[in-house]
């Protein structure tokens, strides 16, 4: 089995030769460090680790927005510079990368916004399909990696694009532009699957990214959720339906346990990236969602900074879940730098142990 195989038996809970290993991005400050302690430059970690690479394809067909925003460098300084990233915003940014950015300004200010976000999101743009996309899907998915479809970013687009405290008052006071912002969202995400579907793509899986939850809860409403983001999610399920797509997947951080049984509503059951200290525990979370919910991730980051007695005696506490299936093991988010290449190299062979590699 190659690790698509893997990939798909474990989230269908069918049998498998072992999971599928996944290993979360690192910081660049973590790279930096495992430099240091032995990781060559330049050298990929699946191979550093005696791994297959796991890896997800997502087909050159940009169903965002096109063109997208240039990254521009406004001012240097020593410690930091003050420039214009992809998504437009104005940030500024530690050289060091030690740190999230400060965001200064944001692209989508008002309604009078909608005149480039409809040109831009338009579905018919050539120049959404890059060259020979369809057939680099079809070579990455037979040389065993998962080939994912955006689903939508129906909060996480305008958060990014908006800022969180404009969009959380925008639901109030500008209740039409969210609408208007999702259904050209949407529209292009539609295109680009039955653009999919034309070419008789196997999808295997459609991708969400939201970030819409803090450390302890959602960020909108049950009633806001049903109302700004579920009709888009629909769309999308519906033509994932016609596709024979099964498998969605929802990437957003934070304490997403309330958010779970809303995304259930619209066919979303993957979860990741399971922050526990935001509470999101595989355990208690499979106990009271039951095998509908699978997860990626779910390793507290802060154990895999700790010992390797520590990093052993997690694993054998979170064994039910991965024995059960439906949940592949992996660090909570990004690893962070506090994190030594030795306990990351222990974490994965404990890993193997469990999974009989």
């Amino acid at each position: 089995m190659n690790n698509r195989e893997r990939f798909l038996a474990s989230m269908n809970y069918r049998s498998a030769d072992h999971p599928p290993i996944f290993l979360s991005g690192a910081w660049d400050a973590t790279l930096d460090r495992w430099h240091r302690e032995g990781l060559k430059e330049g050298q990929d970690l699946y191979d550093y680790l005696e791994l297959e690479p796991f890896r997800f394809h997502i087909p050159a067909l940009n169903s965002v927005l096109e063109p997208g925003f240039e990254e521009t460098v406004l001012e240097e300084h020593e410690d930091f510079v003050i420039r214009i990233n992809a998504n437009g915003v104005k940030v500024r940014d530690f050289k060091d990368k030690s740190s999230m950015p400060e965001f200064l300004e944001y692209p989508i200010r008002s309604a009078a916004d909608l005149e480039w976000l409809e040109k831009r999101f338009d579905p018919e743009n050539p120049a959404r399909r890059k060259k020979d996309w369809a057939e680099k899907a079809r070579k990455a998915q037979a040389e065993g990696a998962v080939l994912l479809a955006n689903g939508g970013m129906f909060f996480g687009f305008l958060n990014e694009h908006m800022g969180t405290e404009t969009l959380l008052l925008e639901y109030y006071d500008e209740p039409e532009l969210i609408h208007r912002i999702n259904e050209l969202q949407s529209r292009a995400v539609l295109g680009a699957m039955k653009a999919m579907e034309e070419e008789n793509l196997r999808i295997d899986v459609i991708g969400y990214h939201e970030d819409m939850a803090y450390k302890n809860g959602s960020m909108i409403s049950p009633d806001l959720f049903r109302e700004f983001m579920s009709p888009y999610y629909r769309k999308t399920f519906e033509q994932s339906e016609k596709m024979g797509v099964r498998l969605h997947f929802m990437d957003s951080d934070g304490n997403i346990e309330e958010l779970i049984p809303l995304w259930a509503e619209t066919g979303i059951m993957i979860m990741s990236p399971m922050e526990v200290a935001a509470s999101m525990d595989p355990v208690r979370l499979r106990k009271k969602f039951g095998r509908e919910l699978r997860m990626v991730g779910g390793f507290d980051k802060r154990i895999l900074a700790s010992t390797p007695a520590e990093i052993s005696r997690e694993l054998l506490r979170l064994s039910p879940v991965i024995e059960e299936g439906g949940y592949l093991v992996g660090c909570d988010h990004g690893v962070p730098p506090d994190v030594s290449l030795s306990n990351y190299a222990h974490f994965i062979k404990e890993l193997k142990k469990i999974y009989g590699m």
